[in-house]
């Protein structure tokens, strides 16, 4: 599992142009003389056996850049805002206020499938205390495609997400093999994002670091 990083008209116009001559007879003509017709008087039947169709190709060739790459290009920061320590006998539970990107990634057409994980570390204020027993929760993102009439199979949503800080990655988002081509979002809504705090916290400003990691393998 490696890391990624960023990264006809055919008209047809006829004519029909027609031309149509007469001739005047104006000076009298001697009587013809009796004459018998020997001619056939049986007439062609091709055109019945005329073609009316015809079968024609058009072809169109799509080479993929030798350099091109899958690329993670954007995920969300997410903000609780400013909070009272919690002090009950329940964890306070805090919903996110701000998360400013959906998890876009792009595929420019190789097939090997991909799969975003996420992990993230303890919530640590800047003189070092930690956020103790903290649980980040994340619902199952929406997926979407970028472009309308994508018709690449769409990636597959992770389960819900909770992150300890303890560094275990989990599945964000996932693409099977011939799947997940061009640009496709995972977005978070805010009601399914929510922070668990329990009591027993010295006040501060706590920040975790979310880590999301593409690779070029399904999960």
């Amino acid at each position: 599992m490696s890391k990624m990083t960023r990264r006809l008209k055919i008209s047809l116009l006829s004519s029909l142009a027609v031309l149509t001559l007469g001739v005047g007879l104006t000076a009298a003509l001697p009587a013809a003389a009796d004459t018998t017709d020997t001619s056939s008087s049986t007439s062609s039947s091709s055109s019945s056996s005329a073609s009316t169709t015809q079968s024609t190709t058009t072809t169109a060739e799509f080479d993929t850049d030798p350099n091109a790459a899958i690329s993670l290009d954007s995920a969300p920061n997410i903000s609780f805002g400013k909070n009272v320590t919690p002090n009950t006998k329940i964890n306070g539970s805090y919903p996110a206020l701000s998360a400013d990107n959906p998890v876009e990634v792009s595929n420019p057409g190789l097939g090997s499938g991909w799969s975003v994980q996420l992990k993230n570390s303890p919530f640590t204020d800047a003189t070092g205390n930690t956020l103790g027993g903290a649980v980040l929760s994340l619902g199952s993102p929406d997926i979407a495609a970028g472009n309308t009439g994508n018709p690449s199979a769409a990636p597959t949503p992770g389960a819900a997400t909770k992150l300890d800080g303890t560094g275990t990655n989990q599945i964000v988002f996932s693409a099977a093999a011939k799947g997940g081509l061009g640009v496709w979002t995972a977005d978070y809504s805010l009601g399914d994002i929510n922070l668990a705090v329990p009591a027993g916290q010295m006040g501060g400003v706590y920040t975790s670091t979310l880590t999301w990691q593409l690779s070029d393998t399904p999960q």
